[in-house]
């Protein structure tokens, strides 16, 4: 419960001069609902972040550690209005109520079944029935953060098996008429749907990063573990990812204030004539610190948990994994400045990331085949992040020609006709003008010709089988065939051998066919 109601305290700092469209539908197809914004309301979706990034960085703090809040706490969207006040809509799954459809047809038993659960837990201060449409459960609860009280107004529903609820967190006081007005606007604004998507998987062609970055903590204010003496401190926070913190806060005018964890000092400063003070540390290692603010009379003890972000890594191209050539450029995003370490099947190398954190290297893959390679990225004050990307390279018909050129052996026609068996799987080539076409073994096969012994007339046939991709191969065409030896034979008629009858011919796969000529 604390460090929900902190992450919701920090969101409420937008309020001044946010602003939003008019009038605009949100529709979330996934979460059961939409909702039209009206006139004097801002809406933050876990989409939009980007549009309030100048507000969010003069916070101090950045539009991913506000969306890791909002993932954590299953928040779908958050409702500003301009009078004030800050409404949060979360989707969970509804448990033991899954069963319920609309709110509205609910047994009364089942209602007071819903209602119990939150009375049983203990978290709650109350807990009753609204009048609204639809019926919603009204919850309350309080907790003190830097001696400050802070209460939170809730609205439970079901629709569909999911938990639908509106969150209000309000500092200094308990809710008021005017804070239930604002749920129910919301709530009115919102039109559940009589049917929820399933999300489609996405195509798996893009390179996708993995594993998928943590999470980053939520922010909040640290708690006081104790104070002694003229010591107030603010502006710590309970969870962050960022190394250097700020300090203020109020002690004896002019007190010399030091900042230690443990028996090391972060850092010292001079209190104004006023009593009051700021300054900022560096922590000094990750995990649970017990941080001491102190004077010579004066100590306020507070609780900071420090975790160091997950580097970003997106892979951005190639969108096609297949590629031809030599070399494909991998592209993509991480931290500013970051170096990226590359490594795969013979290839073990490293680039910089520029100001902006974008990044591209070359990956190269010397044969037709297909390896995976693995990306990290690392960078001072950020856990190390991978991706894989699968490549596969395919060659170009003059690339795979030159490749097999590498393997081929000369083959003499009798040879192969009398011994087929001798050269399975040996590679050469002959060129000859194709004479008919079948099938074999669901494959297309051409019977070919390969020697002109005489002007017009074309002997020693050769089955050939085709991998079906020949373009512009026809009966009467004189092609050049990168063959692979089959080791069988298949009979031929006896108009296209020199004896003139029936004979055993040698069958062969086809891997190139090039220079192809047209029949006349």
């Amino acid at each position: 419960m604390k460090r929900r109601a902190a992450a919701w305290l920090l969101c409420a700092a937008l309020i001044p001069g946010a602003a939003g469209a008019q009038g605009a539908t949100y529709v979330f197809p996934y979460e059961g609902f939409r909702y039209t914004q009206q006139d004097d309301e801002t809406v933050l979706t876990q989409t939009n972040l980007a549009d309030h990034e100048a507000l969010i960085a003069s916070l101090g703090t950045t539009s991913e550690a506000i969306l890791a809040s909002y993932v954590a706490s299953g928040i779908v969207m958050e409702v500003i209005p301009q009078e004030g006040g800050q409404i949060a809509v979360s989707v969970t799954d509804a448990g033991d109520f899954a069963d319920v459809q609309r709110m509205e047809e609910i047994e009364q038993a089942r209602l007071d079944a819903f209602c119990a659960q939150f009375e049983e837990s203990g978290l709650y201060e109350s807990v009753s029935l609204t009048q609204t449409q639809p019926v919603c459960v009204r919850l309350t609860s309080s907790a003190m953060y830097a001696s400050m009280p802070v209460y939170t107004l809730r609205y439970a529903t079901l629709h569909l098996g999911r938990l639908y609820m509106l969150t209000q967190t309000i500092v200094g006081r308990a809710p008021e008429a005017q804070d239930d007005a604002r749920m129910e606007g919301v709530l009115s604004g919102m039109k559940l749907l009589s049917a929820a998507s399933d999300p489609t998987p996405s195509p798996t062609t893009a390179p996708t990063p993995t594993p998928e970055p943590t999470p980053e903590p939520t922010p909040g204010v640290a708690e006081v573990l104790s104070t002694t003496g003229t010591m107030q401190v603010s502006g710590v926070p309970a969870y962050t990812n960022d190394p250097q913190i700020a300090i203020s806060g109020t002690t004896d005018p002019s007190a010399e204030v030091r900042v230690r964890v443990d028996e090391r000092t972060l850092g010292t400063t001079t209190a104004r004539r006023d009593g009051t003070f700021s300054l900022k540390v560096t922590l000094p290692e990750e995990g649970d610190l017990t941080l001491a603010v102190m004077t010579d009379t004066a100590e306020a003890m507070l609780a900071v948990h420090y975790e160091m972000p997950v580097a970003r890594l997106v892979l951005t191209a190639p969108q096609e994994t297949t590629f031809t050539g030599d070399h494909v450029i991998v592209r993509g995003e991480t931290e500013p400045e970051a170096t990226v370490y590359i490594e795969g099947e013979d290839m073990n190398t490293s680039v910089k990331a520029n100001r902006n954190g974008d990044f591209s290297v070359r990956v190269y893959i010397e044969g037709e085949e297909t390896q995976t390679f693995t990306l990290r990225t690392r960078i001072k004050g950020y856990q190390e992040n991978s991706a894989e990307i699968t490549l596969m390279r395919e060659f170009t018909l003059r690339e795979g020609i030159a490749d097999f050129r590498k393997t081929m052996q000369p083959v003499d026609y009798a040879a192969l006709t009398k011994t087929p068996e001798k050269y399975d799987g040996t590679h050469f080539t002959f060129r000859g003008r194709v004479e008919a076409f079948t099938d074999y073994n669901g494959s297309p096969c051409a019977l070919v010709c390969v020697d002109n012994v005489a002007i017009g007339v074309w002997k020693d046939p050769v089955w050939v089988v085709l991998t079906g991709e020949e373009e512009g191969l026809s009966e009467g065409c004189i092609a050049t065939f990168y063959l692979s030896g089959e080791g069988i034979t298949l009979p031929a008629a006896g108009e296209y051998t020199d004896s003139g009858v029936e004979q055993e011919a040698p069958v062969a796969a086809a891997k190139y066919v090039a220079e192809i000529t047209e029949a006349k």
